[in-house]
């Protein structure tokens, strides 16, 4: 019985010696396999482990910058960081101090300290995600888009498990600056993480600024940690193209400045304004009021750029086309009169009335252009041109159409033509709506014998790695609406509307140029009512001009809604001040010669070289012309001077004299800007200013040395200098 036992044992041992040596077989011929062919259910595993450690980092492209037409950034890239926190004790292994957050209440203490944020609010996202078994966490908006410094704070702090994902955000250096015109971007692609043009510039030309995303990809351990030693494949980034535009730092500064002088002081409803090269289509300006910030994008109360997006009826500035149509129809005769005050098609229907409800008399329709009569307009329309002519003209100023220019969002109104009435309206600016661009547009053809050009902003596109030009705009005839020599009669009907006693735009006589425009007082529907609201400044307040008359150089719109005036008749005072200030200073900053035509021009004589000569002797020969000589040094050679030579200058204008020796500061007091902004460069001076007029202060004080390069700041006022000018005023009656 015993050995019977003992037998069932050993019997059984060896069964399980058996199946244990069965199973082991198994497995070892399993792994035998398995390291064999590195397969498992048609899985390699190579391939496998190395796809589990295998990881790919993106690298962003830089978008493409946006500069002006004189290399100053407008718009920019900067680092952010977007902060989270490592909760999971795992990950800090083996390290002698702690990869994860460990102490809730300090980290959440410390962060607070520089965050915008409560300490409660930073310790609720943390605990929750410790309560919840969460590796890691992010902060949401709190610990989005930081900036370098706060970063830099933070890492100074030394908190563990605090880390950082590195990006890139636009920024635009300027603010404000523009604004409407260059746009912003947000976030959209495919993981809605990359940058993409939303408004603006930015918008238009997204494709152009958008570069193509690199990549990194390696090896990393169970950490996470790249494994070293081992292979990288790196594929670089292609950054956007970059976008240079037509706009001028200086005179879009000019143009921001003076709209802000008028909003603070009017705090108008509307303000609408744009500088532009009539030659090329070139807009060198442009802003509205209200405007935004890009970089921040609060409480934004106007998304429109309405230079281009808001059509409205445009009032008597419309009255420059009306009478350039009758001119090219041969219709128009300036001393043939008409009967002013009121105008009716017939007995039974409505009157047409002048701004002067009992008119002037009788008058020639030159006086009536020059008052800007409505009735000289429903006359010409109505009894000299036919609607149906004058329709013509409106569709080849291409009134009926966009005017093409490269920015998102631009917007057409309606030329209402339905009957009399309307047709005649349309006429002086009442009725139809157009956008500012579209009549700038069409004014162009006053400038180019006829020929209307486009507007455009982008003046080229460059590869941002070897800045090669890629695209190039050029100027683009887009029609003639109108011949030459009904342009030269336009000019000097529109100029004498500045200059005469009867015009209406006196108050935009430039002090230097001679200049030509039109002003338009706009009546406004109530949007409750329908009809035209009355009263105060329930108007839009409008003017387009251009300068000098002959030859012009800019050409400029601006119009203000609903200023805070008590009569009609001050509105003009908030368009005047944009108008002077802006084109007086621009056309000084851009060195064009002044040709106010109250200069006697038996006066003027043209500007012998004296470069070369010695001091005392230049000085000499050029006082002896009457002219005003400052010298600049005290070399006893003449180096470089300014105006050059050949120009025509006249009697006490100031002529500049750089010598060979060592350079001193004069006294500027009483400068004009011209002369300012000639000395800058004449001495390579960064010169920067404020306010208008003439030279005040200066940061450099006079007789003392400086060097090229040296930054030169000047304060301007209108009534600085009125007793230097006056004193080259005498010099000139005598």
């Amino acid at each position: 019985m015993i050995i019977l036992k003992k037998n069932q044992m050993n019997f059984m041992l060896l069964g399980v010696v058996v199946i244990f040596s069965f199973l082991f077989l198994v497995i070892l011929g399993r792994f035998l396999y398995i390291q064999a062919t590195g397969e498992v259910h048609n899985v390699d595993l190579v391939k496998y482990g190395e796809n589990m450690r295998e990881t790919e980092e993106v690298v962003p492209a830089e978008r493409g910058l946006i500069y002006d037409r004189s290399g100053m950034v407008l718009a920019d890239n900067q680092p952010v960081y977007n902060m989270y926190a490592i909760l999971d004790e795992s990950y800090t292994g083996d390290s002698s101090s702690p990869l994860h957050v460990k102490d809730v209440d300090r980290t959440a203490s410390e962060l607070a300290s520089v965050l915008d944020a409560k300490q409660a609010e930073i310790k609720e996202i943390l605990s929750n995600g410790v309560e919840e078994n969460r590796y890691q966490t992010e902060f949401g908006q709190i610990g989005k888009g930081l900036s370098e410094k706060t970063y830099e704070e933070i890492k100074s702090l030394d908190l563990p498990g605090i880390y950082f994902n590195e990006s890139l955000d636009r920024y635009y250096p300027n603010g404000l600056y523009a604004s409407q015109v260059i746009g912003y971007t947000g976030y959209g692609g495919e993981n809605n993480n990359q940058i993409t043009g939303v408004y603006g510039i930015e918008r238009r030309y997204n494709e152009e600024l958008t570069g193509q995303n690199g990549y990194v990809n390696y090896q990393q351990d169970s950490y996470g940690d790249p494994i070293r030693n081992a292979d990288k494949n790196v594929q670089a980034p292609e950054d956007g193209n970059n976008l240079h535009l037509t706009i001028d730092q200086k005179i879009q500064s000019f143009l921001e400045d003076a709209l802000t002088t008028v909003e603070n002081e009017y705090d108008p409803e509307r303000i609408m304004a744009g500088v532009m090269d009539p030659d090329t289509g070139e807009v060198l300006a442009m802003s509205n009021r209200p405007t935004f910030n890009p970089n921040k994008r609060e409480n934004i109360e106007n998304w429109y750029n309405d230079m281009i997006s808001s059509p409205f009826e445009p009032g008597s500035t419309m009255k420059i086309f009306t009478v350039a149509s009758a001119m090219e129809a041969g219709v128009y005769n300036g001393q043939a009169t008409y009967e002013s005050g009121e105008f009716k098609i017939n007995e039974q229907g409505r009157s047409i009335h002048d701004h002067d409800v009992d008119g002037w008399g009788t008058i020639t329709f030159d006086e009536g252009v020059l008052r800007s009569s409505n009735v000289a307009m429903a006359e010409l329309l109505w009894n000299y041109m036919g609607p149906d002519t004058y329709m013509d003209y409106l569709e080849a100023f291409h009134f009926d159409r966009k005017t093409g220019i490269d920015i998102n969002g631009e917007r057409i109104g309606r030329i209402s033509y339905g009957g009399p009435w309307e047709q005649i309206t349309t006429a002086y600016g009442q009725g139809s709506t157009f956008t500012p661009m579209q009549i700038m547009k069409a004014a162009t053809s006053f400038a180019n014998g006829g020929k209307m050009v486009k507007p455009y902003v982008v003046s080229h596109i460059t590869d941002s790695e070897t800045g090669d030009k890629v695209k190039e705009t050029e100027r683009e005839v887009v029609g003639q609406p109108i011949s030459e020599d009904t342009t030269e009669q336009m000019k000097d009907l529109l100029g004498r509307v500045v200059t005469a006693e009867e015009g209406t735009a006196g108050a935009f006589e430039l002090n230097q140029y001679s200049s030509f425009g039109k002003t338009g007082t706009a009546s406004i529907p109530d949007p409750e009512t329908g009809l035209y609201m009355k009263g105060g400044g329930n108007y839009v307040f409008s003017y387009i001009g251009m300068a000098p008359k002959d030859d012009p150089e800019l050409m400029m719109y601006v119009a203000v809604k609903q200023p805070d005036v008590e009569y009609r008749y001050q509105g003009s005072e908030t368009t005047s001040f944009i108008y002077n200030t802006v084109m007086e200073n621009s056309l000084n900053y851009l060195d064009v010669t002044p040709d106010q035509e109250n200069v006697d021009q038996t006066k003027k004589q043209s500007l012998n070289d004296v470069t070369g000569q010695s001091t005392d002797e230049a000085v000499a020969t050029l006082e002896e012309k009457g002219l005003n000589v400052e010298v600049i040094g005290s070399g006893e050679q003449i180096k470089s001077m300014w105006p050059a030579e050949n120009t025509e200058v006249v009697a006490s204008q100031r002529v500049l004299l750089q010598t060979n020796g060592e350079l001193t500061m004069p006294d500027m007091t009483g400068w004009t800007l011209r002369d300012a902004l000639a000395f800058g460069r004449l001495n390579d001076l960064e010169l920067d200013y404020i306010g208008t007029g003439f030279v005040q202060k200066q940061n450099i004080k006079p007789g003392a040395t400086f060097e090229s390069n040296q930054k030169l700041v000047l304060e301007l006022s209108d009534t600085s200098g009125e007793a230097d000018q006056e004193n080259q005023d005498n010099d000139e009656e005598e």
